[in-house]
């Protein structure tokens, strides 16, 4: 078994020169032009600022009152903010002189006393600083610079299989293999194009926006509709039929589950009805519609007709009577589970809005833990700079809940929100006394308009594409390898602004954020160059990302032509609770809510598990299909024996064989190997190894001639119909199926099959 790490892994320290000195000086004159942002960060900020300045300038320390105070790092977007907060004090001037020259070195008063002297480098980097405030420089393009510079990616057909996989979970068809080595990248971009109204892309979009708002915990039995309060939905168990009559239970809990699955899945759904209907991606807030099928629309209590009342796959937008409609935010899935108290007043709901749609974690916004003996005088969320650091920005999101209550029911308070909270509101917006009755939908409306909307619909997509957070930057500036990293994180960051600023200008196209980033560097990132500069700034780069079950449950159909299950259309052992979903790292949605991206024993062991008994049922069945059908041996037949009885070549056979080990390295992998491959001769030294043992047992009486039963190909998988006598796959008096068995365990178990 081989586990191969990322080659990114294997970063080259030494740079290799090439071209004349001439060359080099121009190169070097190209990139001596650095812009003020750029300069900011790496010749104030990083040195010094950052960690100087930020300690007492911060909105917790001890010049909170002043006007220069800055905000850290866990702030999105923190350098642009605090490069313009730093410009309007460099501004004022006393006796020509900026006050941010001025105050640090003490020439005239300042609280801190001296932190610089006047000409070290410290106090020369603020005046060039100032300098470049009064007389802007503009670097053009040399300015924009290539933090990527060295950075390999994946062609054209590698993307085409790593996308098709993550985004439809099925392999390339040949046809758009085709396509893409004719076409290259603009065929690819096409292909995704495509791939984006197939309804598995919206099942994809739907497991992903579950993983933050975890609402599938409500799709067992009738949780979601124990919820809804009989009050405003009188029917909601309308699938109950009369006292008095004959109850059919298998048929009551068959609807009673569609009924709850579709109002449980309605916060998830609606963002995908809001992609397959290229509508703007704001939507899925300020949609004033609830999304419903035929049986939820019962439960509900609503008068609607759909083209087939039995069909759970149609869906249509409604609306309730007497309730405001602001998209997930008016779920009643999603308010139930992300529940409020007497205490917590709507502030929990409102820091998961911060979350998923600000990209904003409140509780990194003040320095953790707080110090008890700090908080003291009257209401100190309201007073106390400890406290209001973070319930300044979200206590008026908070307030902006006040219509529904703790168990998610429309109930606008009689009094109003308290008087001892800031006003329900966004940032320094208060709700409109005339929107009092639908503050969400205002909140829902202030929210997209905020340019965090922007930030935030990029990462989650990252990660629903990566299984990864963006980079973040260094916490420990004084770090060795922090400037590395700010370079990283503002690489990074520079290339999902800029994927942020396409999404916007094509009107909010949740597509566009998903093909950019997947036709971007980082999404293929394969290596680095020989002699790369600074290649430490790629190592956040280098792991690949462990398949979540669900990925790898849809990967094994994919690849094997099987699902791993207990035959037929059932659910697979991966994608199921009650199976292994768990055990390999995945969420319940319920009391297990983050996944596992690393692999440990328990993990491994199923992975061995899976690797075997896929190995067990698709290599018969393979067999029995016509050699132009199968997906795993086109090129070899089970009679195909590298040697005969007196241990002479086949003709031909060898050649077969080793030839469809490389096909199956292809498949299985998505590698390419050429003949004299190492990888190559390893499999093949592992086929012929079994084969001669397994014979030789056959041979010798210790080994039955017969398969397992349950790797026998007897009918068929899907059907359970009996197969012709003739194409059965029963007996293994060569041996060959067991060494192609050995094979697929290999490469199932192999870093490339359960990583993506």
């Amino acid at each position: 078994m081989r586990w191969r790490l990322p080659l990114l892994a294997a970063l080259v320290a030494s740079a290799t020169a090439c071209g004349s000195s001439e060359e080099a000086s121009k190169a070097e004159d190209a990139s001596s032009c650095v812009p003020t942002d750029k300069f900011f960060s790496q010749q104030v900020w990083q040195p010094f600022m950052g960690q100087q300045c930020y300690a007492c300038h911060n909105a917790q320390g001890t010049a909170r009152d002043s006007d220069l105070v800055l905000q850290p790092s866990t702030v999105p977007d923190y350098l642009r903010i605090n490069l313009e907060t730093v410009k309007n004090i460099a501004r004022v001037e006393v006796g020509g002189t900026s006050v941010l020259l001025l105050k640090p070195s003490a020439q005239i008063e300042h609280g801190g006393g001296v932190q610089i002297q006047t000409g070290d480098e410290k106090y020369e980097a603020l005046e060039e600083l100032v300098s470049r405030f009064r007389t802007p420089v503009d670097c053009g393009d040399q300015g924009n610079g290539d933090g990527l510079a060295g950075l390999t990616t994946k062609g054209a057909a590698e993307t085409l299989r790593k996308a098709s996989l993550s985004l439809v979970g099925r392999l390339p068809t040949p046809e758009e293999e085709a396509r893409v080595e004719d076409g290259g990248e603009e065929a690819l971009s096409t292909i995704l194009d495509e791939m984006m109204v197939e309804e598995a892309f919206y099942e994809r979009v739907e497991e992903a926006w579950n993983d933050l708002f975890l609402t599938d915990r409500y799709l067992p039995g009738s949780r979601a509709i124990d919820l809804l309060d009989t009050a405003d939905y009188p029917t909601r168990t309308w699938y109950q039929p009369p006292e008095g009559t004959v109850v059919d239970e298998a048929e009551v809990r068959r609807l009673r589950d569609l009924s709850n699955r579709a109002v449980a899945r309605e916060a998830v759904r609606l963002v995908s009805h809001v992609i397959r209907n290229d509508r703007p991606f704001t939507e899925i807030l300020t949609a004033d519609y609830r999304l419903v099928n035929p049986f939820s629309a019962k439960t509900y209590g609503l008068d609607l007709s759909f083209a087939d009342e039995t069909d759970a796959s149609e869906w249509k937008e409604a609306k309730v009577q007497g309730m405001e409609h602001a998209g997930v935010l008016t779920s009643h899935m999603f308010l139930n589970r992300f529940p409020t108290t007497a205490t917590n007043r709507n502030r929990h709901r409102a820091r998961m809005v911060f979350r998923f749609f600000l990209a904003t974690d409140i509780l990194k916004l003040a320095e953790r833990p707080v110090d008890s003996t700090t908080i003291e005088g009257h209401n100190p969320t309201m007073n106390n700079p400890e406290c209001t650091v973070c319930h300044g920005p979200m206590d008026p999101v908070a307030g902006a809940f006040m219509n529904w209550d703790a168990r998610g029911r429309y109930r606008a308070p009689e009094e109003g929100w308290h008087s001892d909270m800031r006003p329900p509101g966004y940032g320094e917006a208060t709700v409109p006394n005339d929107r009092r009755g639908e503050s969400l939908r205002w909140l829902a409306e202030a929210i997209v308009a905020d340019p965090l909307f922007v930030t935030a619909t990029v990462q989650n997509t990252w990660t629903m594409l990566t299984g990864r957070a963006p980079l973040a930057p260094p916490q420990d500036p004084g770090a060795p390898d922090a400037a590395a990293r700010q370079e990283a994180y503002e690489t990074q960051n520079d290339f999902f602004t800029r994927v942020g600023e396409d999404f916007v200008a094509d009107g909010y196209d949740f597509k566009t954020v998903v093909k950019r980033l997947v036709l971007g560097p980082y999404y293929r990132a394969e290596n680095v160059e020989e002699g790369t500069k600074n290649a430490e700034r790629f190592a956040d780069l280098g792991p690949a990302r462990f398949l979540t079950p669900e990925m790898l449950d849809r990967k094994i159909e994919a690849v094997t032509g099987y699902p791993w299950n207990s035959g037929g259309d059932g659910v697979g052992f991966l994608a199921d609770v009650n199976q292994y979903r768990i055990f390999y790292g995945g969420i319940d949605s319920d009391s297990i809510v983050d996944r596992i991206t690393a692999p440990n024993g328990v993990m491994a062991n199923v992975g061995a598990r899976m690797a075997n008994e896929m190995a067990c049922r698709a290599v018969p069945r393979d067999f029995v299909l016509d050699a132009a059908d199968r997906r795993l041996f086109p090129a070899v037949e089970l009679s195909y024996e590298p040697e005969d009885e007196n241990g002479f070549e086949v003709p031909g056979a060898e050649e077969a064989i080793r030839a469809n080990i490389a096909h199956l390295h292809r498949h299985v992998l998505g590698e390419i190997l050429y003949p004299g491959d190492p990888e190559l001769e390893r499999t093949w030294q592992l086929f012929y190894e079994t084969w001669k043992e397994g014979k030789a047992g056959i041979a010798a009486g210790t080994l039955d001639q017969y398969l397992q039963w349950s790797c026998r190909a007897r009918t068929d998988f899907y059907s359970g119909e009996e197969l012709p006598e003739a194409l059965r796959v029963e007996r293994d008096a060569n041996y060959t199926a067991r060494a192609w068995m050995a094979v697929m365990t290999y490469l199932l178990l192999d870093y490339r099959f359960l990583y993506e």
